[in-house]
């Protein structure tokens, strides 16, 4: 008897256990909702361009991501940028979310994911983006009930706006480091880079054409075509697009073109009010539109602008929450950068003109391509596809070799808010003299060089206290290199990787851009140009022993393992190196792991 009344009572605990389990995971009040942008850019024939890697302004030093080396997915033709996840919930709770990427990789994220996938211990290179996947389980906590400390953003960074919001916070513990830390935000964010198509066509020829995907089943809606041109800015609206269906004419004129600033807040609160008819809450729209508000809007070219059904995106990037929200909204909206027939040629006719002998052409031909900012790859890779100019294809082949083309950072825009920078023309007559030398136009690089070398020796010398000094440092190896006075670029070099190892003690300098942890400097262009010149000099067996000395002194020397770790690498010891680098960054196989 006394058996059988223990087992009615461990049968009743256990019935009462599983309806309580069953009641907190059927428990109503979570909602989910999600907007993002998924981009690309195509030639003016309809082709999507390679390339589109490139970042357009920083995100703040606290946001994960993989390493340096693996942002750079030369093949990606699709970038998802901001993906942000909100939620909604009545009562504090554990949730777990999954999103998957088959036709790409998740490239940056926060908080801390639980798991991101595949990794290059998985496959030992990143030729291709695919197959990738992310995961997180969050603490939902209600706003009432949070006692939540937001990591620090500049006042300015455009990632404030997705804050503004009503949704719950999130909150889990990151391990990951050598302390355990709680991360707080108001949303998941994730971003990632594809080999995938967009399922519309564009085509800038013949007036311009747009195509809606036949395999998108039930259209797209809201199109937006925006031509935006010298401080004006002009938009034509379409409601929907059915599948397989085609508009042709579609660029407006710029004959009703309003002032840009008159032009940015029409179309903005036309956009806004149509992601709320989409399912976004008011305040979650308004963020979206003001997070991209200068690169949609106020940035010139041709684009194309359309919100994607939530069927493509479940598809695209599927997404598994658990437990199951009452409802998901997902707001995806699509953006092609389209390059038009004139835009080409103005490229074409600008690589032509970049080794010109005239000091102005070449000037005004190398400002043309920096304005293009983070497009430079993919246009400079359309024009070679595209010139029937054996002279400019050879230039647009050595362009795609150069640092100037494939460092992540081309954009011309402020990392914080987004808005068009002014560039001293001494720093960019640097770059110039340095860009000439490595397409082989070591003439012109010298006239470049000297000149931005003595505008730089009427300029403040750089210092190491100063975080402004890592222009000028910067300025100064350029331009000697490009002068060929490789010994004092060797110099500068050495002193611009002193001064970025020193990001330790800076006081809040490396917020935005520029080295916010160990691993940004395995693949540091600064760091791969010392050892360049030191090799090019005969400096590298010397360089090599000093550091050895150096580190022999003193183990924890930070600067000297840099230099030490370039000039490995310089010299072919990646065996050496790679022990180096992991004492350097012990936490990047972590990362690379997870």
């Amino acid at each position: 008897m006394r058996k059988m009344l223990l087992l009615a009572g461990c049968l009743a605990s256990f019935g009462t256990a599983t309806l309580v389990v069953r009641a907190a995971s059927e428990q109503p009040g979570l909602v989910v909702h999600e907007w993002g942008t998924f981009l690309a850019m195509n030639g003016s024939d309809g082709v999507t361009l390679d390339g589109m890697y490139h970042e357009e302004h920083a995100l703040p030093a606290f946001v994960h991501a993989r390493r340096h080396n693996e942002l750079k997915l030369r093949g990606s033709n699709l970038k998802g940028e901001t993906p942000v996840i909100y939620f909604y919930s009545d009562m504090p709770r554990q949730v777990s979310v999954e999103v998957g990427f088959p036709g790409g990789l998740w490239t940056q994220w926060y908080p801390q994911a639980s798991f991101v996938g595949p990794t290059l211990v998985q496959t030992g290179s990143l030729p291709h983006a695919r197959n990738g996947r992310i995961g997180w389980t969050v603490n939902v906590i209600p706003p009432k009930q949070a006692t939540a400390t937001l990591p620090a953003a500049p006042k300015d960074a455009l990632w404030n706006y997705a804050r503004d919001v009503d949704a719950s916070f999130v909150y889990l513990q990151n391990g990951t480091g050598s302390a355990q830390t709680k991360e707080w935000e108001r949303f998941i964010f994730y971003r990632g880079l594809g080999e995938a198509r967009l399922p519309l066509a564009v085509s800038a020829t013949g007036g311009a054409s747009l195509t809606c995907g036949a395999e998108l089943g039930e259209g797209l809606r809201d199109v937006y075509l925006l031509r935006v041109e010298h401080g004006q800015g002009v938009y034509r609206h379409a409601p929907a697009l059915k599948c397989g269906e085609r508009i042709e004419q579609v660029v407006p004129a710029m004959d009703g073109a309003q002032p840009i600033a008159q032009f940015a807040e029409t179309i903005a609160n036309d956009l806004a009010a149509r992601l709320e008819k989409n399912g976004l809450y008011a305040k979650e729209a308004r963020a979206m539109v003001n997070t991209w508000r200068t690169s949609y809007f106020t940035t010139d070219g041709t684009r194309v602008l359309f919100i994607l059904p939530q069927s493509w995106t479940d598809r695209f990037i599927p997404m598994q929450i658990r437990p199951t929200p009452d409802k998901l909204v997902r707001v995806m909206v699509g953006r092609i950068e389209v390059l038009t027939p004139a835009r080409e040629r103005e490229a074409e006719d600008a690589i032509s003109r970049l080794a010109a002998p005239d000091p102005e052409t070449r000037e005004a031909a190398f400002t043309f391509l920096r304005e293009q900012g983070r497009y430079v790859e993919p246009i400079v890779r359309r024009t070679l596809r595209s010139t029937s100019d054996a002279r400019v294809r050879v230039l647009a082949e050595r362009l795609l070799l150069t640092d100037f083309v494939t460092d992540l950072r081309t954009s011309l825009t402020d990392a914080a808010d987004g808005r068009e920078l002014v560039t001293e023309p001494a720093y960019a007559r640097a770059q110039l003299a340095s860009l000439l030398r490595d397409i082989g136009f070591p003439e012109e690089a010298r006239q470049e060089g000297e000149r931005a070398l003595a505008a730089l020796a009427t300029m403040k010398a750089p210092t190491m206290s100063d975080h402004a000094s890592r222009n000028t440092f910067r300025a100064l190896a350029r331009a000697s290199e490009g002068a060929g006075r490789d010994a004092d670029a060797l110099a500068w070099y050495s002193e611009f990787i002193t001064f970025g190892g020193s990001y330790k003690t800076c006081q809040g300098c490396h917020a935005l851009g520029g080295p916010t942890n160990d691993a940004f400097f395995r693949d540091w262009w600064a760091g791969r140009r010392f050892a360049e010149v030191a090799k090019r000099t005969g400096e590298l067996p010397r360089l090599i022993q000093a550091e050895e000395a150096a580190l022999a002194k003193r183990s924890d020397n930070f600067v000297a393992q840099l230099r030490l770790a370039y000039l490995y690498d310089g010299r072919g010891d990646t065996a050496r190196a790679a022990r180096l680098w992991a004492r350097i960054d012990p936490q990047g196989e972590a990362r690379a792991s997870r």
